[in-house]
């Protein structure tokens, strides 16, 4: 769910929904521009499952997160080289086969490029030479190369000139080999060309078109240059030219020449003396009388493009001519170079509110709901739809909204129920591939504020954005359109600044002034600042909690940026210039009472400095609390900010992820934590951890995944405050896993929320990265273990034990795709009973669905998967889960990349 305030930027995503959920969030380390290019080798494909829960009788909703489990891909080296020639030639004549060279594996690779001669033939070219043909039209580009880059998936083509020796006879014979040899496999792919000297008549064609790059429609020239470098002139030349319809068709535009002679495609027409051009379906025909010793020519016609998709089309004219003019001899057949046209790939995207098309209308850009009263949910649908001509995937984000703050907004797919994750990695909630002219529905939550009383119906919008990350430029919005009603809500509590008496949050509900902090503090790195708080209470006696928060989405507790700790302390002035016991709430009070209480605000060191950081502080009664929360809430919000200056920050090293999960009153969690240098060279020194826990009664115990098992045990190495992390440097683009102990010591009642920070720092205290894992105690107990394990023959049965261990993943000797079998465990380690709950998980990319899910405790006729072979999203649903009981869920993937 993403909380809107005054910020810009919707950075937290957090996920609501009735029953506990399962989700799988994909997230691969390495993107790329092409928006469906497979994950090259070295990507690292990561899986974490999602939970979340109401605990019975509370509206809290619970998340949990599970370890992330990762699978690197093995490089792969493989190449094509294609393909054998023959040619007819003369007697010192320079040659030229044609060849192209792909990149058919998933990391780029350099080839050495030769071409030598042959033994067992009539006789040796002099003068081979390799050469470049880019722009496949037979002709060489720029000077002899020995070696070649190709990436992932890349083709280029190949020339080879060599010279037949003069005096060869007729009917000699001579072969010449290519050879591509990778640098990195040292495998080799051979060609073999040969040529056979004629004493008569020969044909050379050669194909081009006017351009490389089209678009649909386009029309384009082609030209077929023929000549004939025999000693005698040809008897009847034919070329045939067929063009597959769904690629190209002919465009008959009255320009079609030979030799700039207009020749007319219908069959039987006057054409020029010496060629009979014609059209027979979606073949073009030329056949000339003769050509003559030494002589050329070259004939032209156009075509329309009628590809739609971005790809290749390639095209080669047959040739069968009369060599000496003698019928009692066979015509000789043979082939042009193989021309290439490239359609590119053109991005798109339209998002709107009707399901029929992908109109822009004004009016299909506009979608309104029925109006709520004060802590209603409005809902609407959007459609986005891939108008470019490329599969694609579009992030999802909002902009211009003018709901008062605070309000939570998230989207979900079509049932409202499954929220939309990030299925690339970069952070945020996008679309998943969809393919050129395909929509998906999609359904935008928006919770208004329970605290915001509305004294007249008004209506607010919100802007959802689509973005194309195939091309960033390419964007949409979409406005949904909705009202509050009015509300005439009796109030309990007043949250105030103090000690102003003026231009303050006077009135429950006034949260901000006019989306403006109420007061703002400055502070420096690693200081503090105090915010004194006034609590008046109107009504029944009762104690309020405290509370902070970064968006004033109080669901789930995040810290604002930069912020290590926020304490609440009495007061012993009355000022707070000191301060006295630490609390979580006020004391018990009644009718008009107040109390001035002290919010300590602790502020990290490592992030860059910042301006005008929202913190929000609440005050709730959980005596005093109505069926809506709106006609007659015990609580109320505040909206201050705080500057930031002299934070340092270091960038090439990463602590990841966030993490959150629930324990019982004197419970234990471990959190799991990868610390990864991104940078160019090794970390070579002293690195520290520094923990803080923001709550009494927890406690935060560091280990070095010593044995890289990816589960806590007896081997794995303590981390104190004077070990270097691992002991010696830390390699370039090296990663270590880290797990956090957290145990509450205290007997912490249920709802208190403790966040822990992990702040990696050098030996000069520079903070680097930090992490930062909130455990909430809960009466419920949910725990949820991702683990993996390979199986390379994808016969269902693990190779080995199950880990949370990284991974490698590739292909067999034969080709076919290694699998990865998954097993999810959910685990009730609490007191009270929880109830139905699904299962949610997806093939991860790059990998297809191998072994159909297995779930013994699930319901039957739930579970649902894609097919064998192919991908998509996976469930299955559990009816409950009782104290102590634990449920499995198993399926395996198979790698389909390249």
């Amino acid at each position: 769910m993403i909380t809107c305030n005054t910020r810009a930027t919707f950075g937290s995503r957090r996920f609501l929904w009735g029953q506990l959920s399962l989700l799988a969030i994909g997230v691969a380390s390495l993107f790329y521009n092409d928006a469906h290019a497979a994950p090259l080798a070295g990507t690292i494909i990561s899986n974490m499952a999602v939970g979340e829960y109401k605990e019975e009788g509370s509206s809290v909703v619970q998340t949990s997160r599970s370890n992330l489990v990762q699978t690197t891909i093995i490089p792969v080296y493989t190449h094509t080289l294609t393909a054998n020639r023959s040619v007819q030639a003369t007697a010192g004549q320079r040659v030229f086969f044609s060849h192209e060279l792909s990149n058919t594996g998933n990391s780029t690779d350099r080839y050495t490029v030769s071409a030598a001669n042959q033994t067992g033939d009539n006789f040796d070219y002099s003068t081979i030479v390799v050469y470049l043909d880019a722009n496949r039209d037979g002709i060489p580009d720029g000077n002899a190369i020995s070696n070649y880059s190709l990436a992932a998936g890349e083709s280029i083509g190949l020339l080879i000139g060599a010279t037949i020796p003069a005096g060869s006879s007729n009917a000699a014979t001579g072969d010449v080999q290519l050879t591509a040899t990778s640098q990195t496999s040292s495998q080799s792919q051979q060609n073999t060309d040969r040529s056979t000297v004629s004493n008569q008549a020969v044909i050379l064609v050669r194909k081009s078109f006017s351009v490389s790059t089209v678009n649909q429609n386009q029309i384009v020239t082609v030209r077929l240059d023929y000549e004939n470098p025999g000693v005698v002139a040809s008897g009847q030349v034919s070329l045939s030219d067929t063009l597959t319809a769904a690629q190209l068709s002919y465009v008959n535009d009255g320009t079609e020449n030979w030799n700039g002679q207009i020749v007319n495609p219908a069959t039987g027409s006057n054409d020029p003396a010496g060629i009979n051009y014609y059209l027979n379906g979606n073949t073009i025909n030329a056949v000339l009388s003769s050509v003559p010793a030494g002589g050329s020519g070259f004939i032209q016609f156009k075509v329309r493009v009628n590809q739609a998709l971005p790809g290749r089309i390639p095209n080669t004219v047959q040739v069968g001519y009369d060599h000496d003019s003698s019928a009692a001899t066979a015509d000789i057949s043979t082939t042009s170079n193989t021309a290439i046209l490239t359609i590119s790939p053109s991005y798109g995207v339209e998002i709107n509110g009707i399901a029929g098309s992908a109109s822009s209308a004004a009016a299909d850009n506009l979608v309104t709901a029925p109006a709520v009263s004060s802590g209603g949910e409005l809902l609407f649908r959007n459609y986005v739809w891939n108008t470019g001509n490329s599969e694609d995937r579009f992030n999802l984000s909002f902009t211009n909204d003018s709901f008062p703050t605070p309000h939570q907004v998230e989207f979900y797919r079509a049932d409202g129920v499954t929220p939309l994750l990030d299925s690339n990695g970069d952070g945020i909630s996008d679309t998943g591939l969809l393919q050129p002219g395909e929509k998906l529905e999609i359904v935008v939550k928006l919770r208004t504020p329970t605290t915001f009383a509305a004294s007249s119906t008004t209506s607010y919008s919100i802007f959802p954005r689509a973005q194309s990350l195939g091309n960033s430029s390419k964007t949409d919005t979409v406005e949904d359109r909705g009202s509050i009603s009015i509300t005439d809500a009796s109030r309990l509590v007043d949250l105030t600044n103090s000690p102003e008496t003026s231009n303050n949050a006077s009135g429950n509900g006034s949260i901000s002034n006019a989306g403006n902090p109420w007061k703002t503090l400055t502070g420096s790195s690693s200081g503090s600042v105090v915010f004194p708080l006034s609590v008046k209470h109107a009504g029944t006696a009762t104690a309020y909690a405290l509370s902070a928060d970064a968006d004033g989405n109080f669901n789930t507790v995040d810290l604002p940026q930069g912020v290590a700790a926020i304490r609440f302390y009495q007061s012993t002035s009355n000022s707070c210039a000191t301060v006295g016991s630490e609390i979580q709430q006020t004391r018990l009070l009644a009718d008009g009472e107040s109390q001035l209480y002290c919010a300590v605000v602790t502020l990290k060191a490592d992030v860059a400095t910042a301006s005008n950081v929202p913190v929000y502080f609440k005050v709730a009664s959980t005596t005093y609390v109505s069926s809506n929360n709106a006609s007659n809430p015990g609580f109320d919000t505040l909206m201050n900010a705080i500057n930031i200056s002299s934070l340092n920050s270091i960038g090439n090293v990463v602590l990841t992820p966030d993490l959150r999960g629930q324990i019982a009153p004197n419970g234990t969690i471990v959190y799991s934590h990868n610390l990864i240098n991104n940078g160019a060279t090794a970390l070579n020194g002293s690195y520290y951890l520094a923990v803080t826990n923001d709550q009494p009664g927890f406690e935060t115990t560091l280990y070095y995944d010593l044995n890289n098992n990816g589960e806590l045990d007896s081997n794995d190495l303590l981390i104190n405050g004077t070990y270097n992390i691992n002991g010696s440097m830390i390699a370039a683009g090296a990663q270590l896993r880290l797990f956090a102990k957290v145990q509450n010591t205290g007997y912490s009642g249920v709802g208190v929320v403790n966040t822990t920070s992990i702040v990696m720092r050098d030996g000069n205290n520079n903070a680097i990265d930090s992490v930062t894992d909130i455990t909430t105690v809960s009466a419920t107990q949910i725990r949820l273990l991702k683990l993996q394990a390979k199986d390379n023959n994808c016969d269902g049965v693990a190779e080995g034990s199950y880990t949370a261990a990284t991974l490698t993943i590739g292909r067999n000797a034969d080709g076919s795709g290694q699998c990865v079998l998954y097993r999810v465990t959910v685990q009730n380690q609490g007191a009270l009973n929880i109830g139905a709950f699904n299962f949610r998980d997806t093939t991860p990319a790059a990998t297809v669905m191998a072994i159909a899910p297995v779930c013994s405790s699930c319901t039957a006729n739930t579970i649902s998967a894609p097919a064998i072979g192919q991908s998509g999203s996976i469930s299955g649903s559990v009816p409950a889960v009782a104290s102590g009981a634990s449920h499995v869920f198993e399926f395996g993937v198979r790698y389909a990349g390249q």
